[in-house]
């Protein structure tokens, strides 16, 4: 104990009184009372956890992983039954081709050949898938610097069956080509009927 001045003032021995107890503090219940009574079942809050409650979000996510993996594995059936599915994949940087086929390095060139100009384009096919497919022809459409199509004609393929893997160059000629044509765009004969 020490007074507002800092100095302590020592604990005078008479004044300490100590009394002890080992009965429950605040309950008047005799020995009898607490040993007849039935014991208290434990209430659930009281049990420790046991771990069920993590299961199913375990199988919640095991669900979700295995129904993207086969979303994303059977993508060209789904597309083929639900062709609306396709714009959702390309969203997700997943696109599909149906073809399995792809046109690598295309570009177009106008030369002047007997006096006339003459559009030219060139271009590969790739077959990437792993057996072999049929190559249809190829729809040509010349459009102006808007975007508007000026001309269009179909080409033949040079081949129609690539082999797995196999890469074909194509090349494809329009004489007198539209005078404003800005650019061409180039597709497989049975895509671009099916849009």
């Amino acid at each position: 104990m020490s007074w507002n001045d800092g100095s302590r003032v020592p604990w005078p021995a008479s004044d300490i009184a100590a009394e002890a107890s080992s009965g429950a503090v605040g309950l008047d219940v005799d020995d009898d009372d607490l040993w007849s009574r039935p014991p208290r079942r434990p209430v659930a809050r009281d049990l420790p956890p046991t771990g069920r409650g993590r299961w199913p979000v375990v199988a919640t996510i095991v669900a979700l992983v295995m129904g993207a993996t086969v979303l994303i594995g059977l993508r060209e059936k789904i597309v083929r039954n639900a062709p609306a599915t396709a714009l959702a994949y390309r969203a997700l940087g997943l696109p599909v081709n149906l073809a399995g086929l792809e046109l690598r390095g295309v570009r177009s060139r106008v030369e002047i050949d007997g006096g006339r100009k003459v559009l030219i384009t060139e271009g590969e096919i790739v077959n990437i898938r792993r057996d072999e497919n049929r190559t249809p022809p190829l729809t040509l459409t010349v459009r102006d610097s808007n975007g508007l199509q000026r001309y269009a004609w179909t080409a033949p393929a040079p081949k129609t069956r690539l082999q797995p893997g196999e890469t074909i160059a194509f090349r494809a000629r329009l004489a007198s080509p539209p005078e404003d044509g800005a650019e061409v765009l180039v597709r497989f004969a049975r895509l671009a009927a099916a849009k």
